[in-house]
């Protein structure tokens, strides 16, 4: 199993909600993948935390952003390969 988060993970080429292991559809549902690289991927993640927050997000939402944002925060204080999103044209 090759976790992406705290909530999903990957079964072969599946993206699985980990916490009730139902897939989800891909050809329905959008989805979206931010980098540890993306230079704007970590304020985009505290803005998201806010409004989470004034949603009244529950805790293990909460916690979950909070993990991923003291992840990207790690990432990028020790990784040289910071970019600005699309630079590289999807090469």
């Amino acid at each position: 199993m090759t976790k992406l988060d705290d909530k999903y993970h990957l079964e072969g080429e599946r993206v699985v909600k980990t916490g009730n292991g139902i897939p989800i559809d891909l050809d329905r549902e959008p989805v979206i993948i931010f980098r540890g690289r993306d230079r704007l991927a970590l304020p985009m993640l505290k803005y998201y935390l806010q409004l989470c927050k004034e949603d009244g997000a529950t805790q293990y939402q909460l916690d979950s952003v909070n993990n991923r944002i003291r992840l990207f925060e790690e990432f990028s204080h020790t990784s040289p390969t910071m970019k600005q999103p699309g630079i590289t044209l999807g090469k």
